[in-house]
């Protein structure tokens, strides 16, 4: 993408007053990949606040999507409400910003540690949230980046608000990128969806077609984050490693890690992370059915905040992991012949997995969308200098975006890299990843604004 006169610095910020058509910024509210978030006030009716999306770099196609989204298909009592739009500096061809509901409150996982809301009130914030989903698949429209911080908790009335359709997607709309996966966020992707990405170099022209089951996988990665105070596996893990165990590996049950949490609803979440999208709630009314009736048991662990607090200093006591434990070694799946690599990569695999993180390892399950063959299987990159696979590696968390800079940074996958000029395979430093006799090093996104606010919300204070 070319530069253009109204594209701005992922560092530059507007200031307050700062005028951008019918509204006058007060405060910047945090910047994600896709835009900077601000405080807006209506200049015709003073006291009306709202927020302001402004899009970083003009002619930004996945802002004018999430326009149409959110002025059609998307438009619920749940969903941040959409009231306008305006470009910046210039009113033609300036960059595109979207006013939305000012949502003040707190993201799930916040509000589910701080508020100390019951399992109960949880319980039937999530059957809201189920069943927002489901509606909104009917319509054909997808979240796709399904995380915490994009399922807001109102203060006004403690009801959930969806956030952030930056990536969202609905029947008929036109693709934007050609990569096999939009620019979302790692440990909220579904196994078929990795899956597919490890498949998509034999079809690099085959986006992956989203299904409900997806985003209910996002929703079961962030009830397990609400309840337990961890992420099934840590955001933090090399992709690669992250991959494996997101395809291959079996979380702790929420309950195994916070006993609070009631044994039904516990089952609930783990059904919502199998690996097979089969064998979960194939639709938001089913899982909002499931969590009404898991309540109206009446029993009374339903009625117990969902961390316990220090008597004194008011503090969350976070329930720690459980340390690994196996009563057999892992199975690890032997090889094929002519794969000489392919042992000592599922080695690795089993080892750096076991060491990370309490799980239980499973077998291969057929996917809707099919797994790789075995082959494919045993070089998923979980040692990048000795993998022969050129797959175009994911971008890391807080890693800069789609577009980058001309001449300078190198776009794969969405994201921006650097190329370490001095030092090639197999030699690469590391925090780089070698790719096509490169040794690639992720830009890292600045962020000027250190609270993170994708949806337009202030931080907690």
């Amino acid at each position: 993408m070319s530069k253009h006169p109204g594209d701005m610095r992922s560092s530059e910020v507007l200031a307050p007053g700062t005028r951008v058509g019918a509204w006058r910024v007060v405060e910047p509210l945090g910047q994600g990949g896709q835009g900077t978030v601000y405080r807006v006030e209506d200049v015709h009716h003073p006291g009306d606040f709202y927020a302001l999306k402004l899009a970083l770099y003009a002619r930004d196609g996945r802002a004018e999507r999430e326009v149409a989204l959110m002025m059609g298909r998307a438009v619920h009592p749940h969903v941040v409400g959409f009231h306008g739009c305006a470009r910046w500096p210039h009113p033609r061809d300036g960059r595109l910003g979207v006013v939305m509901d000012w949502v003040p409150g707190q993201a799930l996982d916040v509000w589910a540690e701080s508020g100390a809301p019951t399992f109960r009130q949880f319980a039937a914030l999530a059957a809201t949230v189920a069943r927002t989903l489901g509606e909104l698949h009917v319509r054909g429209v997808f979240h796709r980046d399904l995380k915490p911080e994009h399922i807001q908790v109102r203060a006004s009335d403690g009801q959930p608000v969806l956030l952030d359709f930056g990536v969202g997607w609905y029947s008929g709309a036109a693709p934007l990128t050609t990569t096999p996966l939009p620019p979302v966020t790692l440990s909220v992707l579904s196994p078929e969806a990795v899956s597919f990405l490890w498949r998509s170099p034999r079809r690099p022209s085959a986006p992956y077609a989203f299904q409900p089951t997806d985003d209910l996988y996002a929703l079961g990665v962030c009830l397990y984050r609400a309840t337990t105070g961890h992420y099934p596996f840590p955001e933090w893990w090399p992709p690669d490693v992250l991959q494996s165990a997101i395809v291959h590996v079996r979380p702790q049950a929420p309950r195994s890690v916070n006993p609070r949490v009631p044994r039904a609803l516990s089952d609930l979440i783990v059904r919502l992370l199998e690996k097979d999208p089969r064998a979960r709630f194939p639709r938001g009314e089913v899982l909002d059915e499931a969590l009404r009736a898991a309540v109206r048991e009446g029993a009374p662990e339903w009625d117990v905040p969902l961390f316990a607090w220090e008597a004194d200093e008011r503090s969350i006591v976070r329930p720690p992991r459980p340390r690994p434990s196996y009563s057999s070694a892992p199975p690890v799946a032997a090889p094929p012949a002519p794969r000489r690599q392919g042992l000592r990569l599922a080695l690795l695999s089993a080892v750096v997995v076991g060491a990370l993180v309490p799980v239980i390892c499973l077998a291969p399950v057929s996917l809707t969308v099919p797994a790789p063959e075995e082959e494919w299987m045993s070089d998923v990159k979980l040692d990048p200098v000795a993998a022969p696979s050129e797959q175009a590696p994911l971008p890391v968390r807080n890693q800069k975006l789609a577009p980058c800079t001309e001449g300078l940074e190198v776009e794969l996958s969405g994201g921006c890299w650097l190329s370490v000029v001095k030092q090639r395979p197999p030699d690469c430093p590391r925090q780089t990843v070698p790719y096509k006799g490169q040794c690639l090093l992720p830009v890292p996104k600045s962020r000027p604004i250190p609270t993170s606010v994708d949806g337009g919300a202030p931080a907690a204070p």
